[in-house]
């Protein structure tokens, strides 16, 4: 564990237990600038299809949420996330690892014996991926006592020193600590000698501190254990690394030390500790991990990583959350001839994100040379506004909503970037919040697509069913042909979405109707797919373009699959392939063809621009 900066991970397997491990973890984590995250961990039932555990995992993480709110007395850095996994212990090592934790916070799961074996569990437990800690909360409830002094029994190895120096957090700075060493008196004075010499040595992780030292002989070291514990509030014991001949350290054993106990135990266990603690046999070797089919992988992400924008409705908690971690958030709104709709666009997101609660930080127009009074309407509202062509202009310019999008990472300001269509009628702030909040509550996601209902509208009518035409007939049996990992996308094409800017000013921007498709490619090619995540923004009413349109919308969006398909075998299939397109015109009863060139062409990420390198640098200097 880093006692400067802890990364705790805490699952939550009962919402019983849940203020007692919370507890131990705010005294972790206050006034050491570290992040806690809440798990839950959704276990698959046997026969069940993964992808149908999204709405459990949705309502898993709305009771954890409850949770923190409720339990976060010390106010700390908490964020919550699911996992859809096989046991506890498989979602515990994955979340473990993706979120590179240095601290597991586990409720004791008390006695084994009279029920089957959790041999999962058992393994996590032997075999730890991150420093580990096990907590049997106060029985007689309440907060910690920590009034009435911790008691660390030290018995050396390397979970010894992570007992001190967890035991110091939990006291607080001017808690009241017990660092005790058992001597067996059968033993040499040669031992004797060395035991007490390591026990004073490690009492240089309590420096500054003031310790009471207690070094008693016993031939049973859990009793005097247990004798001097019922004394103080809390208890923390080190994992003896030698635990299958440790006389403290036998499951048996130590079970029943526990169990007298009268305050919160805990056990620490460093995960460079060898041997079992909870059982009298040493485990096999940890899980292998199997090579799992892409259906599989694309469902776990399903569950996981798909929400909805209610469950980010309360945007003063995600104020909160942009607020501790240090963040600024920046919305671009991408314009062509949009005079119909960006006015209350405008009025509804600067009102409710900005005036209301200051979840945006910034609002800009990336107008791309629009005939009618866009801009006009824009800067009245207080916003500005700024043509696509005149950013980077010695660097060129191309037409097409990616050129708008590439260029207006050099404009906006934000650390997380929030980009949103202009021809919304129905707009709402969840459009914003929806897909920021992912970003906000979970550190390993860089990129969040909105999804949505797209009824189409035809003159006053309004048809439900429909929409996304494109996505359907194009997009997605592209995605499943070729990058079938992106197949869990439900609207890969949407125009609302939000990435980091440190992952956003690392990829290429293609810059027609193909710069979501190129996104999603190399995001996950190179940042891995639980970088994405998508949300559900309700139902969306927009402009409904003409099916003259959408045919050069598929084309372009086949140029860019076929450029990374080409890219990824290293071939060069877009020189063998046809750039121009004879679109089919009927005008005076007549048909007629048009030939047109349509070419996504490919922007390089921001870092290699050296005049977004140095603009990025004067921000970051002090005024």
């Amino acid at each position: 564990m880093d006692p400067r900066r802890p990364r705790l991970l805490i699952p939550i397997t009962r919402a019983g237990a849940a203020a007692g491990l919370l507890e131990v973890a705010t005294s972790l984590l206050c006034g050491e600038q570290g992040s806690g995250i809440l798990l839950g961990v959704v276990e698959l039932p046997t026969g069940r299809p993964i992808a149908q555990n999204v709405t459990v995992a949705r309502r898993y993480r709305s009771l954890l949420q409850r949770i923190t709110e409720l339990e976060n007395r010390m106010d700390v850095d908490l964020k919550v996330q699911v996992r859809v996994a096989g046991s506890l212990a498989q979602g515990v090592r994955d979340a473990a690892f993706e979120n590179a934790s240095d601290l597991i916070l586990l409720e004791w799961p008390g006695s084994s014996r009279g029920r089957p074996t959790d041999r999962a569990l058992e393994d996590l437990i032997a075999t730890p991926p991150a420093d580990l800690l096990l907590v049997r909360p106060d029985p007689r409830g309440g907060l910690l006592r920590v009034e009435d002094g911790v008691l660390v029994p030290v018995r050396g190895g390397p979970s010894a020193g992570l007992a001190l120096r967890l035991a110091a957090s939990v006291a607080g700075p001017q808690g009241r600590i017990t660092s005790m060493h058992v001597y067996d008196p059968r033993h040499t004075p040669d031992r004797r000698e060395r035991e007490a010499r390591q026990f004073h040595e490690l009492q240089g992780e309590l420096r500054g501190r003031q310790v009471q030292v207690l070094e008693v002989e016993s031939t049973r070291p859990n009793q005097a254990i247990t004798a001097e514990g019922q004394r103080h509030g809390v208890v923390v014991l080190g994992a003896w690394a030698e635990a299958t001949r440790s006389p403290v350290m036998l499951s048996a054993r130590l079970e029943d030390t526990v169990r007298q106990l009268p305050g919160t135990v805990i056990l620490a266990k460093s995960a460079q500790a060898t041997g079992p603690i909870m059982s009298d046999e040493v485990p096999g070797p940890p899980f292998g991990v199997p090579h799992v089919e892409v259906s599989t992988v694309v469902d776990k992400w399903f569950a996981e990583n798909t929400f909805h924008s209610r469950e980010f409705r309360d945007v003063g908690r995600l104020v909160e959350l942009k607020r501790r971690q240090g963040l600024t958030i920046s919305l671009g709104l991408p314009t062509l001839n949009e005079s119909a709709t960006i006015g209350r666009i405008l009025r509804t997101l600067k009102s409710q994100l900005m005036q209301k609660v200051p979840l945006l930080d910034e609002i800009v127009v990336i107008d791309s040379a629009s005939t009618d009074n866009t801009a006009e309407i824009a800067r009245s509202q207080g916003v500005p506004v700024v043509q696509h062509a005149d950013i980077l202009s010695e660097l060129g310019t191309f037409q097409g909503k990616g050129e708008a999008l590439w260029k207006s990472l050099h404009v906006l300001k934000g650390d997380i970037v929030v980009w949103c269509d202009t021809d919304i009628s129905n707009i709402h702030s969840q459009f914003v919040y929806g897909v920021v909040g992912p970003l906000l509550n979970d550190s390993r996601i860089s990129y969040v697509k909105g999804f949505y209902r797209r009824p189409l509208k035809f003159g006053r009518a309004l048809e439900t069913a429909g929409g996304g035409r494109v996505t359907e007939l194009v997009a997605r049996p592209l995605i499943n042909l070729f990058y079938p990992e992106l197949s869990g996308l439900l609207q890969p094409l949407s125009g609302e979405y939000a990435g980091r800017r440190e992952v956003l000013e690392r990829l290429p921007f293609f810059t027609g109707y193909g710069v979501e498709t190129g996104h999603l490619i190399d995001l996950v090619e190179n940042f891995g797919l639980n970088a994405v995540a998508q949300t559900d923004l309700g139902v969306r009413i927009h402009r409904n373009q003409e099916l003259f349109d959408l045919s050069k919308m598929a084309f372009a969006i086949m140029q860019v699959a076929l450029k990374r398909l080409g890219d990824r075998h290293r071939m060069h299939l877009l020189e063998e392939i046809n750039r121009s397109m004879k679109l089919i015109q009927y005008k005076n009863d007549r048909f007629s063809l048009e030939l047109v060139e349509i070419g996504d062409w490919e922007r390089p990420p921001m870092t290699a621009i050296p005049e977004y390198l140095f603009s990025r640098q004067r921000l970051r200097m002090p005024d």
